[in-house]
């Protein structure tokens, strides 16, 4: 059975491979993920949704982890996102066209296993300085 941080390599590897069908192979029938802004998404396709915003608002991007700690259940890591937006970015307060823009987010994470199912993830990120970089909004808004 893979290890919380096995299974965390296993989901990076497949998410940056843009392999949808191998990054939701362990996630679980009661699978939550929460994320800045308000965002929870539930099960499968809730995962594959939330993968395919940002695929699809930043066809290139790529996500490293840096830093894991794991026990038997968990692993929290940080890491950073990176990508160029070149699709709409779609949000929960509305879409963002693209801005040609380059991004890179550093962010922390949390998942939880149950059995060797993927129950819980949350993302932490900084979403003002990602639309600072966006430029959405200027550089003032980051103080």
């Amino acid at each position: 059975m893979p290890t919380p941080r096995e299974l965390l390599d296993y989901v990076i590897d497949a998410l940056n491979s843009k392999d949808e069908e191998r990054y939701i192979k362990f996630v679980g029938p009661e699978f939550e993920l929460r994320a800045p802004g308000g965002v929870t998404v539930r099960g499968k396709e809730g995962f594959r949704n939330w993968h395919q915003t940002w695929t699809e608002a930043c066809p290139d991007c790529t996500v490293q982890c840096h830093n894991a700690v794991s026990d038997p259940t968990q692993v929290i890591w940080e890491g950073t996102f990176t990508g160029t937006h070149t699709g709409v970015l779609h949000l929960p307060s509305g879409d963002v066209p693209p801005t040609g823009k380059h991004v890179t987010v550093d962010y922390a994470g949390a998942m939880r296993v149950a059995g060797r199912e993927i129950a819980y993830w949350r993302d932490y990120f900084d979403s003002m300085e990602m639309m600072v970089q966006l430029g959405l909004v200027g550089a003032e808004a980051r103080a």
